[in-house]
């Protein structure tokens, strides 16, 4: 509210927006796709499956992070006042959770449940979506000065 609205001629997706969302998308595919391989060849087919899955779902959580900053810091103080983008990411938590480890929902989802471990390396390669983009920002930010 404390900035004008933007001018109706104005593209909806700027060069700059398309270029952080083409970014974040080749992450999301290359560490899913690669998470699938690695998780195939060392725990099988139903549990490297639900690792792709978990890891992407995990993947759209960090990157609302990105995409609720496009110009400022990832993880500003504006970031903790959004109750409801909070809310909404913890709920979509909780779903995916129960989508691993509750037994019918497992046999919706057609999961598997995961170990700590497991959960642990989805997280850490959905993360890199939030990593890339600030390691990102911050060559930009070298290059311009």
């Amino acid at each position: 509210m404390s900035r004008a609205p933007r001018d109706p001629g104005e593209r909806i997706l700027s060069v700059r927006r398309l270029a952080a969302v083409t970014r974040a998308g080749a992450v999301m595919a290359m560490g899913t796709v690669t998470l699938l391989a690695i998780a195939q060849e060392r725990t099988g087919t139903d549990t490297a499956l639900t690792m792709a899955f978990t890891t992407f779902v995990l993947f759209q959580l960090f990157n609302a992070l990105n995409a609720r900053a496009d110009d400022g810091p990832l993880l500003g103080r504006h970031q903790f006042r959004n109750r409801t983008l909070w809310l909404c990411l913890a709920a979509v938590l909780v779903v995916q959770v129960v989508a691993v480890h509750v037994p019918w929902a497992r046999t919706v989802f057609g999961t598997v449940p995961l170990n700590v471990t497991q959960w642990a390396l989805c997280l850490a390669t959905a993360s890199t979506v939030l990593l890339a983009e600030l390691a990102f920002r911050r060559l930009r930010k070298t290059a311009r000065h």
